[in-house]
């Protein structure tokens, strides 16, 4: 996943749709792993990039808003 994240910001830019696919991507796989604070990291990075060039209302940017909410979920950060 970090190749292909790196590959992606490479050819496409930091904030083109498929490299914050691959930033999501990554963020999941650390967070099977147990690598919480990473993928909390890697989530709210995609969140605010989602936010910015799609708009706080596109489905994926809300998408993004859910997978922070679990990531937080999965550390025991609810408030």
């Amino acid at each position: 996943h970090r190749q292909c994240l790196e590959a992606r910001k490479t050819s496409l830019g930091k904030t083109h749709p498929k490299t914050l696919s691959s930033i999501n991507n990554l963020a999941f796989a650390l967070g099977s792993q147990g690598k919480y604070a990473e993928a909390e990291r890697l989530h709210r990075q995609c969140l605010e990039a989602r936010k910015t060039s799609l708009g706080k209302t596109h489905p994926h940017t809300l998408t993004s808003m859910s997978n922070l909410a679990d990531a937080l979920k999965n550390q025991g950060k609810y408030a």
